[in-house]
């Protein structure tokens, strides 16, 4: 070892432990090598201390090494350290990427650099460069660091190209770092390196799941919080955690759920501060040091702390909610007493049945160390043209076969065939950004070529925002980003600064969201939920089977989770509110459930099994029945909305059809759906087949049957859909090894109730959340505003509903002093003031002013009657007179407010039957 690295190493550490001295001695010796371990394992040192070695040793030549993050990756902390070892050894270490100055990049290309931190789309750009390439035919080594984010996606496809291409004039080693996964050896192939390296001890975990019931402590909390009784249970729960710690980290899966739940803490005035990716870089960087220099007790999170930024040492930490995957919770928990030896301490804390279920089994699967695979993305040949066309831009001319046999030598195109190399070829011609001698057989640049690779460096989308407009104001209410609205379709509707909204239609051409408010909170997807990540199959699949043994042996169960840390009496309650419920859906069972306005298919086969078997589902509806249904498929249940009770025995025929359709109906239902068109764009623009900025309306005609087509089912099938696992589904319910039990119901079972419900509430819960969601309906009833309009002489004026509270005994028209007063629509009363005008000029009137009359005079009725209930009704979306008129005859109260809550509803999922 060079004497500067000794130097250096002892004034860093003291000493390499065994991971770095493993590593150092295979990469030396070289190999290339995969390092997979923990956070918190040394593990970018591991990489860099013989590449660093090897470049002073052998005084190699710059650019010596590649140094390869994804963004993510690319931390202050990583940069920092990089810098730090670069000036102990007298080693250039610089940064390339799109922030990085013109000026920097200009001294990047006279002085080289020995070692060039990039993004995998930077080395897009410097294989291109004239003024690089002998630079880069230096390079000895290449790392790729947080190689996991990388290998399942399109980035990750075209770096692997990317490295071949370097590979045609570099010969150099390949150091991969990884987190624990559950296929290292298919990583390691991907990455093609010839050796695995990992800790000499596995790390320890102690995961501790909790499902908090209420007691009397927690009434006070939930009246100074003005939140339920169980969420304020579980922030009692959470903080008394804490309390027992010096240092904490709070993980929840979404940015908007670390902003409510930190809210909500700093209401309660606990020491605590957000921290996720949307942040400001000072902001976080507050955060961070606030929480090291011990002036608050926790951070409240998202993955974006899953990375090792340096906030000192954190003693245990607390995942709101199910992790959803069990290398998700590894990488969480592992920040806690991160050193190696030590045991990582966490807990996490449930919020109803399957939510605390899912957590066990994702804990059991930790400990067990059953991590999940990550599915490498195959063949992209979206990504391959723009591959074609770079190593054209690097070598002018080349024949037909060369790019090929190149593509192939990368693992996610080790199974490309000619025929479809072929039509890759042929889109890029027909784009004319290449062309192709037939006497020569050789392939050549055309004139468009070098805008369209330097606009399609990124496979990630450029994020483009879309208006989202009001139909009923004629307002642009705000904007939302394209991978959330990818994800709505027609009549679904979701959450937006707070208020709910249904949306009508999307406006390709013109970016525009036509919405109308459906005021429905409960069942609208709120716009964090496309954050959400998705529970797998066989985490799903352990939960039903986890359920069926509480049910028949609960001992059986209880040894089966015996690795994690639970209270035998959250269990024992689970087990009561199961034997309750009917249908129940298990790894052997599907439970129909039909009630009123909904069908909900109890399912424990993850998101994207549903996903495949709800779409299969939608589409035989769709053919009997119009599009009159709007799915959502979750972890453990699908729901679909209907405006009818729907026959389960009708829907159980379907899921009898043979497996073997799947596919073929997946694909036929999923054309002119707004994901499909949206990725279809993508990948027509990736290909060379629109430009950039081109909107086009009807997309999914323009490529009907071409390879665009072709590769934008691949990219939903890979990121969505679960075709293969539906597959297999369908298949055992054909052979009678997965029943099915269907029923009609008037009420949703206890699981239907929290399947319904998800998304509704920010901290979402099982019931008793219900009466938070009635406090904001309440709240926004209240605010409403509405007309005052006198019947007799037709006076008019707006008010908020609240200020009416205390005024109905006393109100009179400022004007004729009658006390005719009514509450009112605006647009009624218009009609209204228009009608009596007419009827006093004893004119005739028009069918709308004639209703709109009726309605006013019945609503004055109702306000002598009923007083502020009626404001209340009368106040609601799509409630008339007519309708509160029976609804206060039969309610008071609460009651009064969910029968209004429910019109609402039943009004939102009818009114596209009804004639405007």
């Amino acid at each position: 070892m060079h004497f500067l690295l000794k130097k250096a190493i002892k004034e860093k550490f003291g000493g390499v432990n065994e991971l770095q001295m493993k590593a150092f001695e295979e990469v030396s010796s070289g190999k290339s090598v995969l390092i997979v371990a923990p956070t918190g394992s040394g593990k970018t040192e591991a990489a860099l201390l013989p590449v660093f070695n090897a470049i002073l040793e052998d005084g190699l030549k710059p650019i010596s090494a590649l140094y390869i993050a994804p963004l993510k990756a690319l931390n202050r902390d990583l940069l920092d350290r990089l810098l730090w070892w670069g000036e102990k050894l007298n080693l250039n270490v610089e940064v390339r990427h799109g922030d990085t100055s013109a000026y920097r990049k200009a001294q990047q290309v006279k002085k080289p650099p020995h070692v060039l931190i990039i993004t995998p789309e930077t080395l897009g750009i410097i294989l291109t460069m004239k003024s690089l390439r002998k630079a880069i035919s230096n390079v000895k080594f290449v790392v790729v660091d947080e190689i996991v984010e990388l290998v399942d996606n399109k980035r990750g496809a075209q770096l692997s190209l990317a490295l071949e291409r370097l590979a045609e004039i570099a010969e150099f080693q390949r150091v991969g770092l990884s987190a624990t996964v559950g296929n290292e050896e298919e990583i390691k192939t991907w990455l093609k390196v010839d050796v695995v390296v990992r800790p000499p001890i596995e790390k320890g975990y102690k995961v501790n799941v909790l499902f908090p019931q209420p007691d009397e402590r927690d009434i006070e909390l939930s009246r100074k919080l003005s939140v339920p009784l169980d969420v304020a249970t579980r922030l009692r729960v959470l903080w008394e955690i804490i309390e027992k710690y010096e240092r904490a980290l709070v993980f929840t899966n979404t940015r908007q759920f670390a902003e409510i739940l930190a809210h909500r803490f700093k209401a309660w005035g606990k020491p605590v501060e957000v921290h996720h990716g949307s942040l400001s870089k000072e902001a976080r960087v507050q955060a961070e040091k606030a929480l090291k220099e011990g002036s608050i007790k926790a951070l409240v999170c998202t993955s974006s702390m899953e990375l090792g930024i340096d906030i000192g040492d954190v003693d245990v930490v607390i995942q709101y909610m199910s992790p959803r995957q069990v290398n998700r919770l590894i990488q969480r928990i592992g920040r806690s007493k991160h050193r190696v030896g030590e045991v990582s301490e966490g807990y996490i804390i449930t919020t109803n049945v399957e939510d605390y279920l899912e957590s066990l089994i994702i804990a059991k699967r930790a400990l067990e160390g059953k991590l999940e695979a990550v599915k490498p993305y195959k063949n992209a040949l979206d990504v391959l043209g723009h591959f074609i066309v770079g190593l054209l831009m690097e070598h002018r001319r080349l024949p037909k076969e060369v790019p090929f046999e190149i593509a192939k030598r990368a693992y996610p195109y080790r199974d490309l065939t000619w025929e479809d190399y072929g039509t890759v070829l042929h889109m890029l011609s027909d784009a004319n950004l290449i062309g192709y001698d037939e006497d020569s057989g050789l392939l050549y640049l055309r004139r468009g070529a070098y805008q369209y690779y330097y606009e399609n460096l990124s496979t990630i989308p450029d994020e483009i925002s879309y208006r989202v407009f009001d139909v009923k104001s004629g307002r642009i209410v705000g904007r939302l980003d394209e991978s959330f609205v990818m994800d709505l379709e027609d009549g679904m509707e979701f959450i937006m600064h707070g208020r709910s909204w249904i949306l009508l239609g999307v406006d390709e051409e013109s970016r525009l969201l036509k919405v109308r408010e459906s005021k429905s909170l409960q069942s609208a997807v709120p716009s964090w939920e496309g954050e959400m990540i998705p529970v797998p199959f066989e985490v799903a699949l352990e939960v039903g089977k986890l359920k069926r043994e509480l049910l028949f042996d609960f001992n059986s169960a209880k040894r089966s989770i015996s690795l994690v840390d639970f209270r035998e009496e959250d269990l024992k309650l689970i087990k009561n509110i199961l034997e309750k419920q009917k249908p129940l859906g298990t790894d052997r069972d599907i439970g129909l459930e039909s009630v009123p306005k909904a069908l909900i298919i109890h399912a424990d086969f993850g998101n994207q099994a549903n996903e495949a078997i709800g779409r299969f589902l939608m589409a035989f509806l769709a053919a009997k029945y119009g599009k009159v249904f709007v799915m959502k498929a979750q972890a453990h249940a699908i729901v679909i909305r209907t405006p009818f009770q729907v026959n389960p025995k009708e829907v159980k025929e379907y899921l009898l059809q043979d497996h073997r359709v799947l596919e073929f109906v997946i694909s036929r239902g999923l054309r002119g759906s707004s994901p499909y068109r949206w990725r279809m764009l993508n990948v027509a623009k990736r290909m060379g087949a629109l430009r950039r900025e081109a909107k086009i309306r009807k997309v999914e005609r323009l490529f009907e049957g071409t390879v665009i087509e072709k590769e934008t089912l691949n990219e939903l099938f890979h990121d969505k859909i679960d075709v293969e696992r539906a597959e297999e589904v369908l298949r055992l319910l054909k052979e009678g090894r997965v029943r099915i039990k269907a029923v009609l119901r008037k009420e949703p079972s206890p699981l239907a109730v929290i399947n319904l419900n998800i998304g509704g509430e920010f901290l979402v819960g099982g019931e008793l959340e219900k009466d938070e969601i009635l406090m904001l309906f309440k709240e926004r009833l209240l605010n409403t505003e509405v007309a005052l309009i006198c019947t007799n002489c037709g006076w008019k004026s707006t008010t908020r509903v609240s200020r009416l509270k205390n005024r109905l005994e006393h109100l009179q028209c400022p004007k004729c002093s009658s006390l005719m007063v009514t509450v009112a629509h605006p647009i009624d009363a218009e009609l209204f003031v228009s009608a009596l005008k007419k009827l006093n000029r004893k004119e005739g009137l028009e069918k709308e002013e004639e209703s709109a009359y009726r309605r006013l005079i019945k609503a004055s009725d109702l306000l002598k009657v009923y007083g502020f209930d009626a404001v209340l009704a009368l106040a609601s979306y799509g409630v008339g007179p007519d309708t509160a008129a029976r609804i206060l005859s039969q309610y008071k109260g609460e009651a009064l407010l969910v029968a209004l809550l429910e019109a609402e509803r039943r009004y939102i999922r009818t009114r596209k039957f009804w004639k405007e």
